[in-house]
């Protein structure tokens, strides 16, 4: 689990459907990014979340969390 991000969006108040209102990210898409099951994430999905929250990237994700699309990841790792 992303802990500071979890953290992060409880303080704001806000739901997971809510961040998806904000981000644009699918709400299922969201739960999966949060809870850790999508292990990498887009520097585009990545740059919503933190605007959503007020934060930069660096504070809620780990470096090797984010990855360029032009890099994307192969296999289920970017699911």
């Amino acid at each position: 689990m992303r802990k500071a991000l979890r953290d992060r969006r409880m303080r704001f108040g806000y739901t997971q459907e809510k961040m998806s209102e904000l981000t644009g990210i699918e709400r299922t898409k969201y739960t999966r990014i949060e809870n850790g099951s999508i292990n990498r994430v887009s520097v585009d999905d990545a740059f919503r979340i933190a605007k959503a929250l007020d934060a930069t990237i660096e504070s809620i994700f780990m470096p090797n969390d984010v990855y360029h699309e032009h890099n994307k990841p192969t296999g289920t790792e970017g699911r």
